[in-house]
């Protein structure tokens, strides 16, 4: 069907549900399923005992013609209790019938071969009832992104075997040995770090992984299957659907209990193939196309979502919710965000404002960008950092500008940024600093509360291979260089202490190294896995990450996300190459890129809260007259 269709207002108004029961709707009693198909002249639901044709005991147990209700809404009530049942639906369109999952399932097989009958209560884990949702004011925010399997595949972690690379890792109480002793790994190290809120990557069912066998690859999951069932890989039996539902709760639940938020990773803005259950479903319908009708592809993924499409607008905001309310996830960030229009955007937001006693606190962020153009519908803006004061408040984006200054530009591994030695990069720092983007981007945030400053994350290099591969050029990335060590200190002190809040990728803390691959999406656990006793042979530098978010968190004037606070910070005019100096209420800030140290007397009485890149928590050592800065560290003084 011409997509075009689809966007006209009779479209909308004769085929618009807004009802919240799509879907398998599951009782004791009866189960209702419900599928929106307005463009199919039948449909119908076929029950299985098992998830795939290839299990043992599988049997065929019926097939039920659905009927046609309003809005294109089928519909069939099957009685008795068909909890674990697997079921998938026949969708005629044009003549031509497709067999497919349900958009709208809550569980399924292995595979996404089947969609699954579920009650929900019997896969709450002992006490979840008293699992509550924890949130953190804006200005105490910091956000460490880790991979499920990233986070406990290597053997290093403690895990228990059976745990590894799965959502029960995060149950486990866990140290590694390292040459001078024994650390805490995982949860317990997280409790220690500092940080509030644990961003996994998407942890939805996704399709590049196959869950019947153990894989030696990893993906990241930026591949949606099933946008409403967890992934089957990181649970222990992918087979029976209701497992990897409760391992995730789980999950969920013991990093409540150690006080973090979680915050999932959603794709809402393309699917693993256009042989999707959206597709097979109402074809045409949920992507969009140009004016030839050919689907686009501002995903580089092979198709875009149609946010700006009243019908999946409003999937995503109960996706969300749905996450929101049945699994306790606490906030969310949205890939490709720019693929997405704003009154989207701004819908779900005021959706999850909604959640009693925390919804306003929970934390929406994004990539305020696509990978290329997209078929928007006329009027649509898309949410991207052009849109950022479009955006509803409590909805932040990612600010690349600090990452590429600090550090150098993500696409050229070999070209430095201000910490690792480019020279004439003091003023695109400070344009970064107070919550702002580059020079001449046109727009600027008019809140840093919706700034979320980074210098890596699972996209790209580390952190440490970028220095490695911009400074030394080699492929030492295991060995320790102490110059290396003062660059990476030096960009996290810059992040800590801008204006907006701030992320890290899991393991940047330790110098974190996938080997020098800049995009290991799909490649071995041995590339990808965090090393935690790796991470230990930087513990100084993991105690200087926990040194200056305890700054941070001490120093409102640090922490503040209002638009006042932007007027705070005051420059100074060093003109000493390499080094940017500014004042914040009563703290003075010094960073020194350059390989020289520098002095200046700056008529400055106080006392050091860090000092040449050494901190002192309790600011015992009195500033002298003259000041010196080490080469490639930071300076902070309380006044």
């Amino acid at each position: 069907m011409d997509g075009n269709v689809f966007v006209t207002k009779e479209f909308e108004e004769k085929y618009t549900y807004e009802g919240k029961d799509l879907g398998a709707v599951y009782s004791k009693e009866n189960t209702t399923f419900k599928v929106w198909a307005p463009t199919a002249s039948s449909v119908s639901v076929c029950l299985y005992t098992k998830g795939s044709s290839a299990e043992t005991g599988d049997k065929f147990i019926n097939e039920y013609e659905m009927t046609l209700g309003d809005k294109g809404v089928y519909t069939k009530v099957v009685d008795g209790d068909l909890d674990g049942v697997y079921y998938i639906y026949k969708v005629t369109v044009d003549g031509v019938t497709r067999e497919t999952c349900d958009v709208y399932a809550k569980a399924s097989g292995v595979n996404s071969l089947r969609s699954m009958v579920i009650d929900l209560s019997r896969t709450n884990p002992e006490g979840w009832e008293n699992d509550k949702h924890i949130t953190f004011p804006l200005e105490e925010t910091e956000i460490w992104e880790v991979h499920v399997g990233d986070f406990s595949n290597d053997i290093s972690s403690g895990i228990k075997p059976e745990h590894r690379g799965k959502f029960l890792a995060f149950t486990d109480d866990t140290s590694t040995l390292n040459g001078d002793g024994v650390h805490p790994t995982c949860v317990n190290y997280l409790k220690q770090l500092g940080i509030t809120h644990v961003h996994l990557l998407p942890s939805y069912d996704y399709g590049s992984i196959d869950e019947t066998k153990e894989n030696e690859n990893i993906n990241w999951g930026y591949d949606p299957v099933n946008y409403n069932v967890p992934e089957g890989s990181y649970s222990t039996n992918p087979f029976d659907g209701a497992v990897r539902i409760k391992e995730f709760k789980e999950m969920v639940m013991a990093l409540h209990k150690a006080g973090i938020s979680v915050v999932m990773d959603v794709v809402y803005n393309h699917t693993y193939s256009l042989d999707s259950v959206f597709e097979k479903t109402v074809p045409g319908y949920y992507y969009r196309q140009d004016e030839n009708g050919k689907y686009t592809d501002g995903s580089a993924c092979g198709n875009d979502t149609a946010s700006d499409r009243e019908m999946y607008r409003r999937y995503m905001i109960d996706s969300v919710m749905y996450w929101a309310n049945e699994y306790h996830i606490d906030g969310f960030r949205f890939d490709l965000m720019g693929l997405h229009d704003v009154e989207t955007m701004n819908q779900i937001r005021e959706a999850v404002n909604t959640i009693p006693e925390c919804g306003k606190e929970m934390i929406i962020y994004g990539e305020p960008w696509s990978a290329g153009p997209s078929g928007f519908r006329e009027g649509a803006t898309p949410a991207t950092k052009k849109a950022i004061n479009e955006l509803a408040e409590g909805i932040a984006v990612f600010n690349d500008d600090i990452r590429d200054a600090v550090k150098g530009p993500f696409c050229d591994l070999e070209v430095p940024g201000y910490v690792n030695g480019k020279e004439d990069m003091e003023n695109d720092v400070m344009q970064v600093i107070p919550a702002g983007f580059a020079e001449d981007f046109g727009v600027q945030p008019s809140n840093p509360s919706k700034v979320i400053n980074y210098v890596s994350a699972h996209d790209n290099s580390t952190l440490w291979d970028k220095l490695i591969d911009s400074v030394l050029m080699d492929d030492s990335y295991t060995v320790r260089n102490e110059r290396l060590v003062k660059m990476n200190k030096l960009a996290a002190t810059i992040v800590q202490f801008a204006k907006g809040i701030p992320f890290m990728q899991a393991g940047e803390e330790g110098a974190r190294t996938k080997f020098g691959e800049d995009n290991s999406y799909n490649m071995s656990k041995k590339i990808n896995n965090i090393d935690w006793a790796r991470m230990y042979e930087y513990e100084d530098m993991i105690d200087y990450y926990k040194g200056l978010i305890a700054i941070r968190k001490e120093y409102p004037q640090i922490k503040s996300l209002t638009s006042e606070s932007l007027d705070d910070i005051i420059f100074n005019e060093t003109g000493i190459p390499g080094v940017v100096a500014f004042e914040n209420g009563d703290l003075t800030f010094i960073y020194n890129a350059s390989d020289k140290d520098v002095s200046a007397d700056m008529h400055i009485h106080g006392k050091y809260l860090i000092d040449s890149g050494n901190i002192d928590l309790s600011a015992s050592k009195d500033v002298e007259d003259i000041i010196t800065v080490k080469s490639i560290s930071a300076t902070v003084i309380l006044s």
